[in-house]
C-alpha cells in the first residue's frame, strides 16, 4: 500500500515539473491580432532577439503609423503611443501569457506562447519567384508558337486557328495549375 503511494506521489510531482507547451485558444489568438499596434509590438520584439525597452517600442511604432522617421517625431506622438502601449496593449499581451513586461523597469520580453502567433504575423504572403522567370520564358515561347502558326509559317501553319485556341488555352491552365501548386 505504501509502495502504491509513494509511486502516486512520484507520478504527479514529476508531472508538475515537465514543462507544458503553451497553448492559446482561437479566441485568445484573435484577440491579441486584432490590434495593429498589438502586432507591431511583437514584429519589433521579434526583431530585437525578444527583449526590448518600452521607450524603444514606443518609438519605433509611432514612427510607424506617422511615416516618419523615429528622429522626426513629436513628444506628443511618442508620449500617444507610449500611453497606449503601457495602459492597454503590453498589459493585455501579459495575461494571455505572450509577454513579459515589467512596468516598473519598462522592460518587454517574449514568453514560449508568442511561437503561437508567428504563423500569423508575417503581413506579406510568401511568394516563390524562383520558378517565375522559368514560367514566362515557356509563355512566351508558346506565344511565339502560336502567333507563328497562324501568321502561316512553315509546318506550324499545319495546325489549324481551333488547334492553335487550345494549344494556347492548355498552355495557360499548365502554367496556372503550375504556379498554384508552387512547382
Amino acid at each position: 500500500m505504501e509502495l502504491q503511494s509513494i509511486q502516486a506521489e512520484t507520478d504527479s510531482e514529476s508531472a508538475e515539473t515537465q514543462p507544458t507547451e503553451p497553448t492559446l485558444s482561437k479566441d485568445e489568438l484573435f484577440e491579441i491580432l486584432k490590434n495593429q499596434r498589438r502586432r507591431d509590438a511583437l514584429h519589433f520584439l521579434k526583431e530585437n532577439e525578444g527583449t526590448v525597452k518600452l521607450s524603444d517600442m514606443s518609438e519605433y511604432i509611432a514612427a510607424k503609423e506617422n511615416g516618419i522617421d523615429i528622429k522626426a517625431l513629436s513628444s506628443s506622438q511618442r508620449k500617444r503611443v507610449y500611453i497606449g502601449l503601457y495602459q492597454c496593449h503590453l498589459p493585455k499581451m501579459a495575461s494571455f501569457g505572450v509577454i513579459d513586461f515589467d512596468k516598473d523597469r519598462g522592460t518587454i520580453a517574449l514568453r514560449p506562447a508568442a511561437k503561437l502567433l508567428d504563423s500569423y504575423l508575417n503581413d506579406e504572403p510568401s511568394v516563390d519567384d524562383s520558378n517565375s522567370e522559368f514560367r514566362m520564358g515557356a509563355a512566351a515561347v508558346v506565344a511565339l508558337f502560336v502567333a507563328a502558326g497562324l501568321a502561316g509559317a512553315p509546318v506550324l501553319s499545319a495546325l489549324p486557328a481551333a488547334g492553335w485556341a487550345i494549344v494556347s488555352t492548355i498552355s495557360l491552365l499548365v502554367f496556372a495549375a503550375s504556379e498554384a501548386l508552387e512547382i
